[in-house]
């Protein structure tokens, strides 16, 4: 993990000075107990990384100096992932998980047989701090997107090649396929009427992911892993 790494969601331009607050301030001067002086990376999520100094610690807030910037294309081809809403904790799982994969974007919905139909706002933040984490830990410069529809119909999807997992499909996920569109269900699986609209509206095509059936959690990971290994 890149330990003096810090998010930052902003354009980095050298010599600019820019400030640090709320969660990313607590961890840099709580958790981490930088001091005025030290050398730290910042990240914005959009491909940018910068090397700053830190100039002043506040009470609420600290200021950096940026020193040098440089810019960065993802690795992976974009990789979507489509999740029926599972439980909470695995929900935070998938997304932790995901991130760390090279999932460029998580769509989530209840499906039919969902536990939940919604998301707070303090679940709805939760998760984006899951993912800005995430993106720290596993050293990666882009930031995948998190949105929310509320059924399968109410889907805006971009452009790609859609599947769902069913371990009963006879062709696994080909190769070449990117931007993949990977749609999972909840934990009890998506109903009929969910299969048949997702193969009539987003052409999605049956593979197979594992022999034996997956925990909602697994089967994202799972398609992920496949995705980004092909």
């Amino acid at each position: 993990m890149p330990a003096d790494r810090f998010y930052l969601k902003e354009s980095f331009n050298q010599g600019d000075i820019v400030f640090l607050e709320e969660e990313e301030f607590h961890h840099l001067s709580r958790v981490m107990r930088k001091k005025e002086g030290d050398a730290i990376e910042l990240v914005n999520g959009m491909g940018a990384l910068a090397q700053a100094k830190l100039l002043q610690i506040e009470k609420r807030k600290a200021s950096l100096e940026i020193l040098e910037t440089s810019k960065h294309e993802p690795l992976l081809p974009p990789l979507i992932l489509i999740q029926a809403l599972p439980k909470l904790s695995h929900l935070d799982w998938i997304i932790q998980k995901g991130t760390e994969l090279g999932a460029s974007s998580f769509y989530l919905f209840p499906s039919e047989r969902s536990e939940k139909d919604s998301l707070s706002n303090n679940q709805w933040k939760r998760l984006k701090l899951i993912a800005i984490g995430a993106m720290k830990q596993c050293g990666r410069l882009d930031l995948p997107s998190i949105h929310f529809a509320s059924d399968l119909d109410g889907l805006s999807l971009p452009e790609g090649h859609a599947f769902f997992g069913d371990p009963e499909a006879e062709i696994s996920l080909p190769k070449g396929k990117a931007p993949y569109l990977l749609f999972i269900g909840p934990e009890k699986g998506f109903s009929h009427e969910e299969y048949k609209n997702m193969r009539e509206k987003f052409k999605a095509q049956a593979v197979k992911l594992h022999p034996y059936i997956l925990r909602a959690e697994t089967a994202a990971i799972a398609a992920l892993t496949l995705a980004s290994a092909l």
